[in-house]
């Protein structure tokens, strides 16, 4: 099982208990040159006293991509394309790692994707939000070394990583 790393072969990382044994899954970014800086985009809106997040970005899926330091990325086209309509198939509990720190409890929204395809390479426009309680982004590093038991946790009672 391939273990992908934030900066080196992935620039998000999506993982679902349901989903590779739980373990993350790394896609990389379709870089945009006209916008400068990063191209993931978080936008708080809120409404009524409700919180709730909205994390924007596009992934590049191609056959020959390249990694950050300039190896040849070792998933397939269609192996990424197959994972990612997997996760955009949950109803709950996406987690998405970047970095700026794992937004929990995430979903898909509304029509999962806008899709552009050609024949060497496909763009993914994505939209997640949360489904819960808005809660800041947190280290991977924490999220990561939690342990986790299966009972139903209220946030309130939670000390994983406060």
């Amino acid at each position: 099982m391939t273990m992908f790393t934030l900066g080196k072969d992935c620039d998000v990382r999506f993982s679902h208990p349901a989903i590779n044994a739980g373990q993350p899954y790394g896609f990389l970014f379709a870089y945009d040159p006209s916008v400068r800086g990063n191209s993931l985009s978080v936008q708080r809106v809120t409404e009524e006293g409700v919180v709730t997040i909205r994390v924007y970005f596009t992934l590049i899926l191609a056959d020959d991509l390249k990694n950050h330091d300039g190896s040849a990325h070792d998933q397939s086209r269609a192996k990424m394309y197959a994972m990612l309509l997997q996760y955009l198939k949950q109803a709950d509990s996406v987690v998405i790692d970047t970095v700026m720190g794992v937004f929990a409890g995430m979903v898909s929204s509304g029509h999962s994707a806008t899709e552009l395809h050609q024949p060497d390479v496909s763009h993914i426009a994505l939209q997640f939000y949360n489904l819960s309680s808005y809660h800041p982004p947190i280290e991977s590093e924490q999220y990561f070394a939690s342990v986790w038991d299966a009972t139903d946790i209220a946030w309130e009672e939670s000390m994983l990583w406060r």
